[in-house]
């Protein structure tokens, strides 16, 4: 069933078929307590005759329809009613057309008032009481009281008439609205369909049609077009890492085939060979570095981030110890400014590549002679980590490009261009952030903030 039929069948036909059972039942509940009222005057009108059927001299019996000051209303109303002496026959009627029976002894009913109601012709209906009565005298007498059911009749087929109306006005209302909105409805789930049918075919440049509604269809397109703008953004940045990486790749093998043509030239001396593979293994060596660092960026991306706690001063000191090695000769002391534990649930794998990444890269810049500082401050709901060196710090307008792929700021310098981008990955992933701010008194100072889980 498509969406539009679907939208009809439960927004207008199933509630009109509902209405209509409801007025059905109305009308069923109208006819109860409309016979219940009948009943209930016959009753009474049954109790005041048994009671003053003997009343005269002789104890003579006699009807008081005749003697009513409301007679006119009883024959409005078509109240009839018959006396039946102790044979069966009958005594009295009243009127004279009246439609009882000829004959009713006190053995045919009960000493309880009986009610039912009889057709007398086509669409014509009375509804009848008999009741057996003892007169003065204890000789059994019977009482028939009816009284026409048309107005009864009437007031129904008026409520059906009525309900019959409103039931289809408001069936076709309801139609025409539902009509309506399940055009516009169906129209705005088509286009968030058609769109996403072309996020499946990969085309991310455009954002679903715009959505005026403040239901909840409207909220699912706004975060199907923030889903998309994250995946053009992420598209350009996956072809933005290809393109650079292929790039990166290519420089050191265009390095290594031309060392190894001009090698192939001409004989070369053994001292010229291992001279020549020389090189080409610095070239080797780029190409693996490069490699690891796409391997490790590829890994954190995809990586299950299970946190456990950690003693984040430890993790930090440890990454400091490994790095010694490669300061000393320069002459750069790693200084440590942290409190003697900082507690932490955290990755600790990609963390402490993050810290090294972070630290290499201090290293690297930091003039020798000088100092690279690693501070760590404990927070309520996050713990941050600075690294702050002493080199030519980073300009303003680098200071966010910096940690996108590939982008270095000195060409000069060894390195894949990764680094800081595995490190705002991993804060990133830690619910955190990174990010550069100049030194006071010359540098640069980076912040690797991570969130308390």
């Amino acid at each position: 069933m498509t969406l539009r039929r679907r939208l009809l069948v439960f927004g207008a036909l199933l509630p009109a078929a509902l209405l209509a059972l409801a007025l059905f039942l109305i009308g069923l509940v109208l006819d109860h307590l409309l016979l219940e009222s009948v009943d209930r005057g016959l009753t009474l009108q049954a109790a005041s005759e048994s009671v003053s059927l003997f009343d005269r001299p002789g104890q003579d019996a006699h009807l008081h329809f005749g003697d009513s000051a409301l007679v006119a209303d009883l024959q409005r109303l078509h109240h009839q009613g018959a006396l039946y002496g102790p044979d069966g026959a009958r005594l009295l009627a009243y009127p004279a057309d009246t439609v009882a029976p000829e004959r009713l002894t006190a053995a045919d009913v009960a000493r309880a008032p009986a009610l039912q109601t009889r057709a007398i012709a086509p669409g014509e209906r009375i509804r009848e009481l008999a009741l057996a009565i003892d007169s003065p005298r204890g000789e059994p007498h019977a009482i028939w009281l009816a009284v026409s059911l048309a107005s009864n009749d009437a007031a129904l087929a008026a409520y059906a008439r009525a309900a019959g109306l409103i039931g289809a006005a408001v069936t076709a209302l309801m139609l025409l609205l539902q009509i309506a909105h399940a055009r516009g409805l169906v129209q705005r789930v088509q286009s968030l369909h058609a769109h996403m049918q072309r996020l499946q075919d990969g085309d991310f440049s455009t954002l679903p049609p715009v959505d005026r509604g403040t239901d909840v269809i409207a909220s699912l397109r706004d975060a199907i077009a923030d889903a998309t703008d994250k995946l053009r953004t992420a598209s350009e940045l996956q072809h933005r890492l290809v393109a650079d990486a292929a790039h990166e790749l290519r420089t050191p093998l265009t390095a290594m085939r031309m060392e190894i043509d001009v090698t192939l030239r001409r004989e070369r001396s053994p001292e010229q060979l291992v001279d020549a593979l020389t090189r080409v293994r610095t070239e080797v060596d780029r190409l693996g570095e490069l490699a690891s660092k796409l391997l490790a960026m590829a890994t954190l991306r995809r990586a299950e981030w299970e946190r456990v706690p950690i003693d984040a001063v430890a993790a930090v000191r440890a990454a400091l110890d490994s790095h010694r090695a490669v300061a000393e000769p320069r002459a750069i002391s790693l200084q440590l400014h942290a409190p003697e534990l900082a507690p932490i649930r955290a990755n600790p794998g990609p963390l402490r590549q993050a810290v090294d990444n972070l630290l290499a890269n201090a290293i690297k810049f930091a003039p020798p002679g000088t100092a690279v500082d690693v501070t760590i401050r404990d927070g309520d709901n996050q713990l941050e980590i600075l690294v702050e060196d002493r080199g030519p710090g980073v300009p303003p307008e680098h200071q966010e490009t910096i940690f996108a792929p590939f982008r270095r700021l000195h060409r000069g310098i060894d390195g894949a261009g990764l680094g800081l981008a595995i490190v705002r990955e991993v804060a990133e992933a830690h619910g955190g952030r990174a990010w550069v701010t100049p030194r006071p008194g010359g540098g640069a100072c980076f912040h690797l903030v991570i969130a308390r889980a």
